[in-house]
């Protein structure tokens, strides 16, 4: 293929992977000048702003959610910064990058009612199961996956969203929250 169409690849592949370690620091360099730095302090939120930048991270809220033997944590993004198509939707499944029509599904009915008809929500979500309940070996590029019980972990997601809806009354917010100068500088600062 083209160079460029290379490269953009290559960078969807290094973003993925700085978003499943944020406590990993990331430098990825293209044609002479750095492209992405990440801090890799460990933490989701910044590894995010690094990626996609501080008017994307700005519309996003945190997602921390118990649900058995599995859990959802992450951001998701405010209803009011729903997007045209579900090309911002992330998820990770023990830290590994999957597609699942049973996570964006979930996804979708937990804004039901608070987003537009025919916007999807961006979404940067880590969901932990055992390692028993979920086959990576459906694909060969192994990033579709089966879960055991496609019903719990629907459910995880859909309540985390709903919760982080609630919980952050986003519903009413006017504005995306800003990060102060510190938080910024702490993001660039490797």
């Amino acid at each position: 293929k083209k160079a460029t169409s290379e490269a953009n690849m290559v960078a969807n592949i290094i973003n993925r992977i700085a978003l499943s370690n944020p406590a990993v620091s990331i430098t990825f360099i293209k044609d002479n000048q750095r492209v992405l730095q990440t801090p890799g302090d460990g933490r989701l939120y910044s590894a995010i702003y690094a990626v996609y930048g501080q008017k994307f991270a700005a519309t996003l809220m945190p997602v921390q959610y118990q649900f058995g033997d599995i859990s959802a944590e992450g951001f998701i993004s405010i209803p009011m910064s729903a997007r045209p198509n579900r090309s911002m939707q992330h998820f990770f499944v023990n830290g590994r990058y999957i597609k699942s029509r049973t996570c964006s599904i979930a996804l979708d009915e937990g804004y039901r009612h608070s987003i537009m008809t025919g916007k999807f929500p961006a979404c940067v979500l880590n969901i932990k199961v055992p390692y028993e309940f979920v086959d990576v070996n459906v694909h060969p590029t192994k990033t579709e996956v089966r879960f055991a019980n496609e019903k719990s972990v629907f459910d995880c997601l859909y309540f985390a969203v709903k919760s982080s809806i609630s919980q952050n009354d986003v519903v009413k917010q006017k504005e995306p929250p800003i990060l102060s100068p510190s938080v910024r500088q702490s993001v660039f600062t490797p």
